[in-house]
């Protein structure tokens, strides 16, 4: 039976990236005449150039002192009877009871979705195709899942239900996609039929070019989300040793956290020119990773199988990429796999790894690294193994 029509659920669709890895799968069943209906929660203004209809379902209705109170009580409420799932599983039964498809595809990094997904799936009797980016298990803290009513104990008990909660809607999925080889082998205790397919990158945007600069420039693009799960101390390090006014630090990142750098820094005693800016266009993102001469890509000891999408960016255009700190994981393995550049464990290791490619900017006015086998991780790959999932499972 050829695949005619089908069903996305997605959590919020929120900046910088705008959910790349739905967003490629939109688009490349949508070219081949797939009708698609996305279903997702209205967070935040999407840009004009996003060029998807999207069906979203608000959550929160109130603002001010009244959003705060609804805020708290709705997610008590989530803690207790998981109501937020509940209430957009409801809402979303509703939009697409008079549309039939083929099948359902519920991409999330939590458990947002998951029950509209089985729910509808069932109804409908189609296949559930489940998506992980991300699971709580990923990490020893809470830091993706930061809620400030579940502090200590609660948060615990509050992450544990919802991996219960989680698991019970894996069991039932017809297959199930994740990011990382940890991912796929902790799943696959949970649904056997568990397959891999890497975050990645756009190979039509995302190609190396080679542009001279006036400065040797770290970059930076994306979320930061604090010094226990991306920690650039080895880098604040080795640059305070090296001082060189020619390098210069950059980041485009979320103004909440512009401040938190800047200390970060001056405890290291940074002296190396450091630029924070906040967030820009996506489309801006393939020329600022081209005039680089190191891309930056932050992670700590303790994650697991957390594969950033700005990694692979940073593969797409043949930049030297230093990771700090290394997971010693599978960003790490991968980095090696590629040649793709250092995971680094100590600061020696970034200072001569700066200085190596400093010398090569020095040279010719721009930096190049060879990587091996790239071409797996581009989108259209990616969306070439979903394909053959979908077709099996329908």
């Amino acid at each position: 039976m050829p695949l005619k029509k089908i069903l996305i659920i997605t959590d919020a669709v929120t900046k910088p990236l705008y959910t790349p890895r739905v967003r490629n799968i939109y688009h490349y069943f949508s070219q081949k005449g797939i009708q698609i209906d996305w279903f997702t929660e209205q967070y935040e203004t999407i840009p004009s150039d996003f060029n998807i209809k999207l069906h979203q379902i608000s959550f929160y209705k109130h603002k001010g002192v009244l959003g705060k109170i609804e805020w708290t009580v709705k997610n008590i409420l989530n803690i207790l009877f998981d109501y937020k799932n509940n209430y957009f599983a409801n809402k979303f039964l509703t939009s697409t009871q008079n549309t039939k498809y083929d099948l359902v595809f519920c991409s999330t990094f939590h458990t947002f979705g998951l029950k509209a997904a089985l729910k509808i799936a069932q109804k409908q009797n189609i296949p559930l195709h489940i998506d992980l980016r991300d699971i709580a298990e990923q990490c020893d803290t809470n830091e993706y899942n930061n809620s400030k009513i579940a502090l200590g104990l609660i948060s615990k008990a509050y992450r544990n239900i919802n991996i219960s909660r989680r698991n019970k809607i894996l069991k039932q999925a017809h297959t199930i996609t994740t990011v990382s080889p940890w991912h796929v082998n902790f799943l696959k205790q949970i649904n056997p039929n568990t397959h891999l397919i890497y975050n990645g990158y756009d190979a039509t945007l995302f190609q190396p070019q080679n542009i001279k600069s006036d400065y040797f420039d770290i970059i930076y693009t994306g979320k930061w989300y604090g010094q226990t799960l991306q920690d650039p101390t080895l880098l604040f390090q080795a640059l305070a040793e090296i001082n060189n006014p020619q390098i210069r630090l950059i980041w485009y990142t979320n103004t909440d956290v512009h401040t938190q750098i800047s200390n970060l820094a001056k405890q290291h005693n940074l002296t190396t020119p450091l630029i924070i800016n906040s967030y820009v266009p996506n489309n801006e993102i393939p020329v600022l990773l081209n005039k680089s001469s190191i891309i930056l890509v932050l992670t700590n000891k303790g994650n697991r199988g957390i594969m950033t999408t700005k990694f692979f960016e940073a593969i797409g255009v043949e930049k030297p990429i230093l990771c700090v700190r290394s997971d010693e994981e599978c960003l790490a393995q991968t980095i090696k796999e590629t040649n793709a550049g250092l995971a680094a464990t100590t600061v020696d290791e970034v200072k001569e790894f700066i200085l190596y490619h400093y010398n090569q900017w020095q040279k010719q006015g721009y930096t190049h690294i060879n990587i091996t086998n790239k071409e797996q991780f581009t989108r259209q790959n990616q969306a070439q193994q979903f394909e053959e999932i979908f077709n099996k499972i329908i």
